[in-house]
């Protein structure tokens, strides 16, 4: 190639269409290099600059045509700013180096044409200490130009100098350019591809570069021999030709394996060892794969790509979500999930199914620990469930315990935590899941017969009340429970078993002697269908089903005991699994109903007819001539006093007296029916005793009233926001009883949080903000501590004071950079002595390439005008302060049992 044909062909290349070279800003856009020295980014002790595309063309001096390149100093950002080498004219379209990340000083790399091109770009984010790199010249015995075959043999076998993939281009490719571990890691999704670039000393035929592939744990253990990659079901697409480089396509199959892998390329008789690992993710967008979701593809961006969800909790007819941060893109996350496919073999890690039941095993066993505790004490001195915010956090404490052999547990959760974190890791390892709440939730003890029941027992103080047996039996009907669905399109072990199946990593009922849930299709739990081959399907898919319709689907019975008889009361069709929920596609804080893919809408009995028919069912019933209804909230703000009414109404057909006596009982309670006693040392907080006199006529309905004060649940409010009210009511004359149970929630008090900042910010750019955190109480509020919770970032908020004065309110100021580019929810929790939850969110859109991320940053910082603008509300509420605290007084002194 003469230097008139070199210059027309580095115009063709890297001018054509950019409207010429682009403008110089540390190194120059290009340079001309004819004499030994050193070449430099130019950034000297500071970092390179973002957007650099710089060339240096180095030609050598007659009679030396070996250029030689010396790395004295080189530090990139890996994968994503290069340094490309050329060799001309032999290759003018792939570079014969590609240098990144780091390369050690002394490292060198020749070319024997006469003319080397160095390329230096770098990406628009991320920068690091750059490269220094030294020009040598040496003569060769033979002239370039002479040379017609640059493969000659001379007795020296070809080698292999490098294997590279393009990073940013193949996570694109495979939607994994969001993963912050993308950097150190290739992520790839199965049934798709990536090409490589090989390059060889000496020009080789494709086929002469033989793969090989390894499947290894988190441990370092080997899964599979080091075996060529069609042994693993790999397969490499060669292009044609023999020359010193190649551009090898590998192929992963749709079954592949989900794990880590080492890639080796063999050449003769050398090995060379790709250092970068290489993982193989889930892919529902292949339309192969057992994965693949059938229906709407943007759907995906929520069930896989999204990492804020919302976790809903409440009751049927009262209920909200919460933000939960997935962050299942960070490495925490994302090495935890690789984790706990510990223990799977190669042949278990191609099946979803497997993976699914492996980790609900893992999760609820060796990464969480669950406790259900009735005093705050019981939690000391680790994390309270409501104080997490989201699955980085536990994530990371998890895998900073060592060897996954001694690794001790996170400490602690309850369902939604259990929840949050599996749709974290099913995402983060590429399979489409979401949290589902079902609320009135039954846990049936086997063996399940679809019937959940709750016992009564005469009062302790020898009247003929009842008053429900907490202790008796093992059945519990929770206000709500949350699991999981994940996808799996095309289901071959059972039929009819394609798409959305239930799982639960909250440790229940053993399947296969452990503690694990599912996958059960939803088809199944619908349809009332339990009738598996469970040998095909390979684990008890029967006894989880029957579970999960136990928990959705069964009846509600009551027994009274007497004499340690049980009698049964009354049944009810309609209690159980209401308002199933998950949030809106990409909208965390609205909800979706999905009750109708667990069962029928309509209300009353289904057909079950597989249930055993009751003998009790046929008893004589007593006479039934007085109705009751009832009139109460589902919820009440926190601090809230409130009444509830029980109207007492006799039939127009009855002409004689009705005498009722009733027995009330208000006592707090967890979201899972068990009663709180917390330091109380009882769960009782209110008892009412009342006798109602219905005559026929004018006086055959009476109302009674019930209040209830603040000041009567407010001492367990440190440790639960549920409360419990028991009706148990006798009709004298004809001996008709009432049984009832209604709960209330005590919704926590909100955190107003407030930026300076509306609609979109840059990727980096600082956002001001407070937290405006009001105690709802005619007490102080202790201990206050806070955190600061958005995706790949945690911040525990620095309080001037821990205590906040009754009906008072503190300002905390915070500042926030988002990392990563999106949509991501910002959560601020606060925790206290006396409430269990002090919480509130907001969304920030961050502009940026989602490919790209910056390093977190998060301080307590502050926007004086915000927190004037805040503190002029404060006034009137302190006002408001000592009237308040002197009702409560007033309510205090009143006599106990007071209606």
């Amino acid at each position: 190639m003469s230097q008139e044909e070199f210059n027309r062909w580095f115009d063709a290349i890297f001018n054509a269409g950019d409207g010429g070279a682009p403008s110089p800003r540390q190194c120059s856009a290009e340079q001309l290099v004819t004499t030994p020295g050193e070449i430099t980014d130019g950034s000297g002790p500071r970092n390179y600059e973002n957007q650099l595309d710089c060339k240096w063309l180095i030609t050598s001096p007659p009679g030396k045509h070996k250029i030689i390149l010396t790395i004295k100093k080189f530090a990139l950002e890996r994968g994503y700013d290069n340094l490309y080498i050329f060799s001309i004219p032999e290759d003018t379209t792939q570079p014969l180096y590609t240098l990144t990340g780091r390369v050690e000083p002394g490292s060198t790399f020749e070319s024997d044409t006469g003319k080397m091109l160095v390329q230096f770009t770098t990406d628009g984010s991320e920068t690091d200490e750059g490269f220094v790199a030294q020009i040598d010249f040496e003569a060769t015995s033979v002239d370039p130009e002479d040379v017609d075959d640059p493969g000659t043999d001379d007795g020296v076998d070809a080698r292999i100098t490098s294997v590279e993939f393009d990073m940013r281009a193949v996570h694109r490719a495979h939607k994994t350019d969001r993963y912050r571990s993308r950097e150190e890691m290739i992520i790839l999704r199965r049934g798709n591809s990536a090409q490589a670039v090989v390059t060889t000393s000496k020009a080789v035929e494709c086929d002469q570069l033989h793969f090989v592939m390894y499947l290894f744990d988190s441990a370092g253990n080997m899964l599979s021999n080091a075996l060529d990659v069609h042994d693993l079901g790999f397969d490499v697409k060669c292009d044609a030709g023999k020359k010193k480089m190649h551009q090898p396509t590998l192929v992963i199959p749709s079954n592949a394996a989900i794990g880590s892998y080492r890639l080796s390329v063999k050449l003769n008789e050398q090995e060379f060892k790709f250092p970068t690992t290489l993982a193989v993710i889930f892919n529902p967008w292949c339309q192969t794969c057992e994965e693949f979701w059938s229906s709407d593809p943007n759907l995906l961006n929520e069930y896989v790509l999204s990492e804020n969800i919302g976790l809903w909790r409440g009751k049927a007819g009262s209920n909200r979500a919460s933000r939960w941060s997935l962050d299942h893109f960070g490495r925490d996350v994302f090495y935890g999930a690789l984790d706990m496919l510990q223990g799977l073999s190669l042949e278990q890690r191609r099946s979803a199914v497997s993976i699914v039941r492996q980790l609900s095993y893992m999760e609820g066993t060796r990464v969480l620990t669950g406790r259900w505790a009735s005093s705050e004490s019981a939690y000391e001195p680790y994390t309270k469930p409501w104080e997490w915010t989201g699955s980085q956090r536990i994530m990371a404490q998890w895998r900073e315990g060592g060897d996954m052999g001694s690794r001790p547990t996170v400490k602690y959760a309850q369902c939604w935590v259990f929840s949050g974190v599996f749709t974290a890791v099913m995402r983060s390892l590429g399979l489409p899941s979401r949290s589902v709440t079902n609320f009135d939730s039954a846990h049936e003890a086997k063996p399940f017969e679809f019937n959940v029941d709750t016992y009564y027992v005469k009062a302790a103080d020898g009247s003929d009340d009842y008053v429900r047996d907490y202790g008796r039996g093992r059945d519990k009907m929770w206000n709500f429970h949350v699991w999981n669905d994940v996808w799996i399109g095309k289901r071959t072990d059972c039929e009819g078993c394609d798409g959305w199946q239930a799982t639960d990593a909250t440790p229940q009922e053993l399947s296969d002697g452990r503690s694990q849930l599912g996958p059960v299709p939803l088809k199944r739990i619908h349809d009332l269908n339990f009738s598996y081959d469970n040998r095909a399907v390979g684990y008890d898919i029967t006894q989880d089903t029957k579970f999960l319709i136990s928990e959705s689907n069964s009846d509600r019975r009551g027994f009274l005991v007497d004499n340690g008889r049980a009698k049964h009361h009354f049944t009810d069709t309609n209690a159980v699994g209401k308002e199933i929920s998950c949030n809106q596609p990409l909208r965390p804080l609205s909800r979706n109903d999905v009750t109708g893919a667990y069962k029928e809408r309509e209300h009353g009995r289904l057909n079950r007819v597989w249930v055993n028919a009751l003998s009790f069912l046929n008893e004589e019933l007593p006479v039934n001539d007085v109705r009751i209804e009832e009139d109460h909230p589902v919820s009440v703000p926190l601090g809230s006093s409130y009444s509830m009414k029980y109207t007492f109404k006799l039939k127009d057909t009855v002409k004689e007296d009705r005498r009722v006596e009733l027995f009330i009982t208000g006592r707090m309670i967890d979201y899972t029916g068990e009663a709180v006693a917390g330091d109380q040392g009882t769960s009782v907080f209110k008892t009412v005793r009342q006798f109602v006199h219905l005559k026929p006529g004018t006086e055959a309905t009476h109302t009674l009233k019930v209040d209830v004060d603040t000041s009567e649940y407010a001492p367990w409010a440190g440790i639960t926001d549920w409360m419990e009210f028991s009706l148990s009511a006798k009709v004298i004359e004809t001996e008709q009883r009432f049984l009832t149970t209604n709960q209330v929630q005590l919704l926590p008090a909100r955190v107003d949080v407030v930026l300076d900042h509306t609609g979109a910010v840059k990727m980096g750019q600082m956002v001001n903000g407070v937290a405006v955190v009001k105690n709802p109480f005619y007490f102080p509020l202790s201990d206050l501590e806070g955190q600061l919770h958005m995706s790949g970032q945690d911040l525990d908020l620095d309080l001037e004071i821990e205590e906040i004065a009754p009906f008072g309110q503190i300002i905390v100021p915070f500042a926030v950079a988002p990392n990563v580019a999106g949509s991501q929810s910002l959560i601020v929790r606060f925790t206290a002595k006396e409430v269990t939850e002090l919480g509130g969110s907001t969304e920030i859109d961050a502009q940026g390439d989602p490919g790209e991320s910056r390093d977190a940053v998060a301080t307590q910082a502050g926007s004086d005008a915000e927190r004037e603008k805040i503190e002029k509300e404060e006034a009137q509420n302190l006002a408001d302060a000592e009237k308040m605290e002197e009702n409560a007084t007033e309510l205090e002194q009143a006599p106990e049992g007071a209606a």
